[in-house]
């Protein structure tokens, strides 16, 4: 990789600044309600209040679904060497169920399988070098 910084490709949406990495959404103030990615403003209708503040989403949740890629990206999510990977649904312990690349050898991946939130740098031979949430295997889950 380069000497540039590594930047998220969302900054807003991943918290790379400490040990663990996190997913960063807004939770309303009034009901209670989870966002991710960040919203301005509360979204549920049976709510009367809309305001939502900085949220951190949990780092471990279970596979509930996926998919194999099996083409290359564009540019800036570029993966090197490429080879075919997972998207993935996974249900987070906050109650939500958010998407991400499983960076787990695919024939591995089964549903139901415990993840754990990771990052993965894109792109990492040119300047503008990026990394993004991912997720792998939570083997420590349960122990």
């Amino acid at each position: 990789m380069t000497d540039s910084a590594i930047t998220a490709v969302v900054a807003e949406a991943l918290a790379l600044d400490e040990a663990a990495p996190a997913l960063l959404g807004t939770r309303c103030g009034d009901c209670g309600t989870l966002y991710y990615p960040q919203v301005v403003s509360c979204r549920n209708p049976e709510c009367d209040g809309k305001h939502v503040a900085p949220a951190r989403i949990a780092g471990r949740g279970t596979l509930y679904s996926f998919t194999i890629q099996r083409y290359r990206p564009p540019a800036l999510f570029a993966l090197e060497p490429w080879h075919p990977y997972a998207l993935g649904l996974v249900d987070v312990e906050d109650g939500l169920r958010v998407i991400g690349i499983v960076d787990t050898p695919t024939g591995d991946i089964r549903i139901g399988m415990p993840l754990r939130l990771s990052t993965l740098v894109l792109n990492d031979e040119a300047e503008d070098a990026v990394v993004t949430h991912s997720f792998v295997a939570d083997h420590g889950a349960g122990a």
